[in-house]
């Protein structure tokens, strides 16, 4: 496109010589005849048209008005007798009007290609940038220069990739970046302005960026030095928010494995005493010279060790993936996992509310609802106070959606917390928590065909109009209905 243009402005500058080549010579001479002070010089306006034609259009217009210029002289001679050059006078002129078109063409030639040579420079120069430019958004990359003495103000190079996640033109009246940093990584940038100061070697500082959409991304910055200028620097800035996703997935598949195997081995060794205990809780529970209150204590201890064995098959649950489904009622299993918090709903002095619609079946593996149900009673009791605790549970049918809801008075989950809870690792239970807990449940329903959300009215003051009055947190479970 940028050829065509130039190619068809430079015709119609050739167009206009050959048009001016025409016109005035024979006004050259006209005006040199008729003004009494151009006699003594007669091709004065001459010499002026054969420069100014030839520095427009070239050598072929500049000949042509030479040419012209002495036809119109001695025609005009012809015609005007008195006025008359002679012949040997006309040659001289005509040659130095030739010479000078020539002069003029070789100027004008040289500066043509001059031209022509700056403009294919420009086009090469171009042509590079803006594969600098599609690079550098391709890669997800920012090209910079700072200043340090100036601040840590940056100037952004165009068709950088808006790391950021603002146009670049907001970013370069700030006198320093650090209001864009994650409030946690801006005292580090303190440290790499002395790095930059003392170092010629090359400087790499990864940090975080909260984007206007609330989105938060890792960005590595890498710089060098400009030589000669101990103060200017010059870089890129990456994002790098898919690398260090990657790297926490891995970190956590580690640790999840890791656990698997802890579980196993552990649950595997607690079996073994566990099936020896209950052996000899039934043999000492078939002696008839036990007294009622003996029995007593032994009945409780084989509960006990009922419910211990039941965690130990949760914890075997975990590893393993080979459970048979079957079509289970929802209440049943709820009522069994109240059951085993029993003793610490009563030391925590817990009230717990039950709405069940009968009959609510889904098809699942048993272990699996007891363990979703487990670890979103156990989150509810955790989260109340010691009084005035209350836990309300509803179970529901909704066309062909089965529903469980758990909601509770307790402390509530800051919103910051809330995209997180269902990570792995991630707990808000500094203490007590592993940060497993809400992630296997998560896992399990997906597992199931199912969903879960949660809704909170957190310690922040952030409040959910889909909460009533006195919940504070709400787990919900929605798991497709059996199939009779």
């Amino acid at each position: 496109m940028r050829d065509g243009t130039t190619s068809r402005y430079y015709l119609s500058r050739r167009g206009v010589a050959y048009v001016l080549a025409v016109v005035l010579p024979v006004l050259g001479t006209l005006l040199t005849w008729y003004i009494p002070g151009l006699h003594a010089l007669p091709y004065a306006l001459h010499f002026l048209a054969v420069v100014f034609v030839g520095s427009l259009g070239g050598l072929p217009p500049a000949l042509l008005t030479v040419a012209l210029a002495v036809f119109t002289r001695m025609g005009l001679g012809a015609a005007l007798p008195q006025s008359a050059t002679p012949i040997h006078l006309e040659i001289p002129r005509a040659l130095v009007l030739t010479a000078a078109a020539l002069l003029v063409w070789l100027m004008n030639w040289s500066r043509l290609r001059s031209e022509r040579k700056l403009g294919a420079a420009l086009a090469a120069l171009q042509e590079r940038s803006d594969t600098l430019a599609e690079t550098l958004n391709s890669s997800q990359c920012a090209s910079w220069t700072i200043d340090l003495d100036s601040g840590m103000s940056a100037r952004w190079h165009a068709g950088s990739y808006p790391v950021f996640g603002r146009p670049f033109a907001e970013l370069e009246p700030l006198p320093s970046l650090r209001p864009l940093l994650h409030p946690e990584d801006q005292p580090r940038l303190d440290g790499l302005v002395e790095l930059m100061r003392s170092t010629s070697e090359t400087v790499v500082f990864e940090h975080r960026v909260p984007w206007p959409n609330g989105d938060l991304h890792w960005l590595e910055m890498r710089g060098t030095r400009v030589s000669g200028r101990p103060c200017v620097w010059r870089g890129v800035t990456v994002d790098v928010t898919k690398r260090k996703l990657s790297e926490a997935a891995l970190l956590r598949a580690e640790k999840l494995a890791a656990m698997g195997r802890l579980a196993s081995t552990v649950a595997h060794e607690i079996n073994n005493p566990l099936e020896a205990v209950t052996n000899l809780l039934y043999l000492a529970h078939a002696d008839p010279g036990l007294g009622d209150e003996t029995r007593a204590y032994i009945a409780t201890a084989e509960t006990e060790l009922a419910r211990l064995g039941n965690i130990t098959r949760l914890t075997l649950g975990f590893v393993r993936n080979n459970a048979t489904v079957s079509n289970v009622e929802m209440s049943a299993v709820v009522d069994d996992v109240l059951s085993i918090f029993r003793h610490r709903l009563d030391t925590k002095n817990v009230s717990v509310e039950r709405s069940y619609h009968p009959d609510v079946r889904v098809r699942i593996a048993p272990h699996e609802l007891r363990q979703i149900a487990t670890n979103l009673i156990a989150n509810a009791v955790d989260a109340v106070a010691s009084t005035g605790a209350r836990i309300a549970i509803h179970i529901c049918r909704e066309d062909s959606i089965a529903v469980i809801q758990v909601e509770d008075n307790g402390v509530g989950i800051a919103a910051a917390n809330l995209q997180r809870i269902f990570e792995p690792f991630f707990s808000t239970k500094e203490e007590v928590g592993t940060g497993i807990g809400l992630w296997v449940t998560r896992e399990l329903v997906e597992k199931n065909g199912g969903r879960i959300f949660v809704h909170s009215r957190g310690p922040d003051a952030i409040s959910s109009d889909d909460l009533p009055a006195g919940t504070t947190t709400r787990f919900r479970v929605e798991l497709p209905l059996a199939t009779l």
